[in-house]
């Protein structure tokens, strides 16, 4: 099994440990010098060197940056460089709030296309692939950083961007891609197109690589068995860079991260609290090498557990789980949380639910709140026997593991939006929003 840096993949925990605590030294020191935004921030902690953090445990002494300071020092009050030396910017789509923009100096760059380099090896890319990148390019992080890494590896890579399905599928045949990129939803819709086609023999595709949002359990068990592919899920985000934090490897237990570049935390939402390997919290993150925009103790809002155990496939990185949640995708409804992977586990519990869903929100003039779940069946003109016993054991699911009532709607395949970039699940019309 290839392993793309193989000694700073493979390396003996305490040597990686000693290197961690060299680079977050170096880190605070750089921070101090070049970050107005961090220089008060440690200060006030009562940190003024790098030599203040003796061990790595000591890094809960430095106070958490959260993205509501992000949007405070929107667009350059995080930048620790002068203009002349950003060599790239990019930045997330903005959806509740203010971009979150990020900078890359060109060191920064390199580092970013070795990290991504790293996780789609794990992932199974090798250079004799030929991967569609079927995300979007642009702003966004994900095309360009999954792109470069590829290129670093050696395989050759088609610029696809999104949308455009018909010719999505053209490319896929008659170039003989055999690893696509996209996103779990677009994925998906690409596989329901391909088995249109009559003609999925004729295509070479072996592996998908996931990106950008949430894969359900249920959704990938679809595209898997539906094209005949292995799969690799990935993490990152753009104020890290963006692909290349955490990928999978052939053993499927979890995403490694580039804890040389990432040191990764595990922390109870609420209190801060340290937590233990396999309990669920929220992952913080620091970057270890960043010129542009450094960031320590990042609350990424992701919900998720962390594993130090060597992995058989013989790095020795921590893994995460994929994140089943963030803090912020949580909805409420009468007075109950309510996250979509709960949705999602409650479909997949039922033969004869597709993947695709939709949820719509509203409140009434007496400020009553109700949510309508459309969800897709898996076959179309189903009997109505069939319908009515999928409804009645989706709803029991639901009662079971959402708790709230949902009303539910079951829709015929191909009815729903499908979506070439991130998909959107939930519709919210309380607030004016969605």
């Amino acid at each position: 099994m290839k392993i793309y840096q193989t000694k700073l993949e493979t390396m003996d925990r305490e040597n990686l440990k000693g290197l961690q605590l060299k680079k977050l030294q170096r880190m605070i020191d750089y921070c101090l010098s070049h970050s107005s935004f961090y220089r008060m921030k440690l200060r006030a902690a009562g940190i003024d060197s790098g030599r203040c953090i003796e061990r790595l445990e000591e890094i809960r002494g430095i106070p958490y940056t959260t993205k509501d300071e992000l949007r405070e020092q929107y667009p350059t009050g995080m930048l620790a460089v002068p203009m002349n030396q950003v060599a790239r910017i990019h930045a997330s789509s903005g959806t509740t709030g203010k971009p979150t923009v990020g900078y890359y100096t060109q060191r920064d760059l390199d580092i970013w296309a070795d990290a991504a380099a790293r996780v789609l090896t794990q992932n199974g890319l090798q250079s004799s692939d030929i991967m569609q990148v079927s995300v979007g390019y642009g702003l966004f992080t994900g095309a360009i950083g999954f792109h470069q890494g590829a290129e670093r590896i050696g395989c050759t890579v088609i610029p696809a961007s999104t949308g455009n399905t018909e010719k999505q599928i053209v490319m896929l045949h008659d170039l003989g891609v055999t690893v696509l990129m996209a996103t779990p939803s677009y994925a998906a819709h690409l596989a329901e197109r391909i088995v249109s086609t009559g003609k999925r023999h004729e295509f070479k595709l072996k592996r998908i690589l996931f990106g950008a949002e949430r894969c359900s359990a249920a959704t990938r068990r679809m595209i898997e068995n539906t094209l005949q592919v292995e799969t690799a899920d990935n993490y990152g985000m753009t104020e890290f860079f963006g692909p290349g934090v955490a990928g999978e490897c052939a053993e499927k237990n979890g995403m490694h991260i580039t804890e040389d570049i990432f040191y990764p935390e595990i922390i109870e939402p609420e209190s801060g609290k340290a937590l233990s390997d396999g309990a669920v919290g929220e992952l913080v993150l620091t970057s270890l090498e960043r010129e542009a925009m450094p960031l320590l103790r990042y609350r990424t809002r992701d919900l998720t557990s962390i594993d130090h155990t060597p992995c058989r496939c013989g790095r020795t990185t921590a893994r995460i789980q994929a994140p089943k949640e963030r803090t912020d995708d949580m909805f409420v409804l009468k007075g109950i949380n309510v996250f979509p992977s709960q949705i999602e586990t409650a479909m997949s519990r039922v033969r004869g639910l597709s993947p695709h869903y939709r949820i719509t929100i509203n409140r009434d003039e007496a400020f009553q709140d109700s949510a309508l779940l459309e969800v897709e069946l898996s076959e179309s003109n189903a009997p109505m026997e069939e319908r009515n016993r999928i409804q009645a054991e989706f709803e029991r699911w639901l009662r079971e593991i959402v708790i709230v009532r949902l009303g539910v709607t079951l829709c015929e395949p191909g009815t729903l939006e499908r979506f070439a970039g991130k998909s959107r699940r939930v519709f919210d019309h309380r607030y004016g929003q969605e």
